[in-house]
């Protein structure tokens, strides 16, 4: 006969394993949720509410921090040695998260971009420990840049470098060499101007170009700042299939004066259409989780964090909204599975060279016996040299399009 106090001791230790054998079963089934945090226009220097939100950010369990742009005051009557400060003191409000492990992403913004010599403050403060990814392009290191967490690929866009453009080449390589299902793209303007005129549709043509590769790699979702309100919006390209969408999520309001004034995308937006999802003119942060860890992992919440005044307490907290986004990610296991958009080849007959329009990530070229002349993993319009090749008729082939290319090379 079990005693009591013993019978509650062997319960005890049965309740442990039976915790212990869920826990196992809920991570080795792919259902481990994990989540980042999204806040833009910081402006430290004149603004320290984005201090307010770490704690809940902490509490949230965040595994990093994407801040598009605008982190400091900055602005064109800024010295460099000013924004190094003011960038110093951003560091310093966010402590408390660098301390804990989790990975900071800030991207640069026109406040940055207007100070004197911004980039060397810049370079000056996100270095060493603080360093961001150093892949960039040539020219943008520590300014563009992309780096992976768990199934998820994040790409980070300089928009200053060549003002009002992102660096369409590099993000269509990035775009190209992923293996994750989940893609977060996030830079300091909108792509579709809702309050400021300045912005990616300064450029009309390279902003669909941008757009339109987002869709193409099924990437769901563009963060970015530039205006102090959150507005999301879903971006129909009129091809009526409403899964190769792309949300463009504006959350500005991580301490920036908050802008009453915003547009119903008035910009140039053609060919594409925006519904606005949620507008408000609050401060708060975007928080993602993912439904899991693992490739079958698809599920995707984004609910902004809003700020409230908390009368019991009488302080600031940040909590769910209504404003909700949820969706499925496409189940990509890389560029392979894009949807190629009317591959064409020119000129067809060729002679030194080929344009491929169209086509993305792995490609191969065979011969009319069917051996492999050339492979790589390519971009849209990537040019290829055929000047060694022997005339005649060859096949091309890029995920299910294969396409026939004739090489009418007279110097062979």
């Amino acid at each position: 006969m079990i005693k009591p106090n013993s019978m509650c001791s062997e319960i005890a230790k049965y309740m442990y394993t039976f915790v212990i054998i869920i826990a196992v079963n809920f991570a080795t089934n792919g259902q481990t949720k994990w989540r980042f945090a999204v806040v833009g226009d910081t402006h430290v220097g004149s603004s320290d509410t984005i201090a307010e939100m770490v704690p809940f950010m902490l509490a949230d369990n965040i595994e990093c921090l994407l801040v598009p742009g605008d982190i400091a005051e900055g602005g064109l009557a800024c010295s460099s040695a000013k924004l190094q400060i003011q960038f110093e003191h951003w560091q310093s409000l966010l402590k408390p998260l660098y301390d804990k492990g989790i990975g900071i992403y800030p991207i640069y913004g026109n406040h940055e971009n207007d100070a004197k010599s911004s980039m060397l403050a810049w370079n000056n403060v996100f270095s060493s420990l603080y360093a961001l990814p150093q892949n960039g392009p040539s020219g943008e290191e520590n300014f563009t840049y992309s780096f992976t967490h768990k199934n998820a690929l994040f790409i980070g866009l300089d928009d200053y470098k060549n003002i009002h453009k992102v660096n369409q080449t590099w993000l269509d390589q990035q775009l190209a060499a992923r293996k994750q299902p989940h893609v977060f793209v996030f830079g300091h303007e909108s792509a579709f101007k809702i309050f400021h005129a300045d912005c990616l549709d300064d450029s009309v043509s390279a902003r669909n170009t941008f757009w339109q590769s987002l869709s193409h790699a099924g990437v769901k979702v563009y963060f970015c700042g530039h205006d102090h309100f959150l507005d999301v919006a879903n971006v129909d390209d009129g091809d009526g299939n409403a899964n190769n969408d792309v949300i463009q999520y504006l959350v500005g309001t991580g301490g920036g004066w908050l802008m009453s004034q915003y547009s119903n995308y008035n910009g140039i937006n053609s060919p594409f259409t925006l519904k606005r999802l949620y507008h408000e003119m609050e401060f708060g942060y975007a928080l993602v989780e993912i439904s899991g860890e693992e490739m079958k992992d698809l599920n995707v919440t984004i609910t902004w964090k809003k700020r409230n005044w908390n009368t019991t307490t009488s302080k600031y907290e940040y909590i769910d909204s209504p404003s909700v986004v949820q969706y499925s990610a496409n189940a990509l296991t890389g560029i392979d599975n894009m949807v190629q958009k009317n591959p064409q080849i020119f000129p067809n007959p060729a002679s030194n060279s080929i344009t491929l329009s169209g086509f993305y990530g792995n490609t191969s070229i065979f011969n009319q016996l069917g051996v492999l002349v050339w492979k790589d993993i390519i971009v849209d319009n990537q040019s290829i040299d055929t000047s060694t090749f022997q005339n005649g008729v060859y096949i091309v082939q890029n995920n299910n399009s294969i396409k026939k290319l004739i090489i009418r090379n007279n110097s062979l």
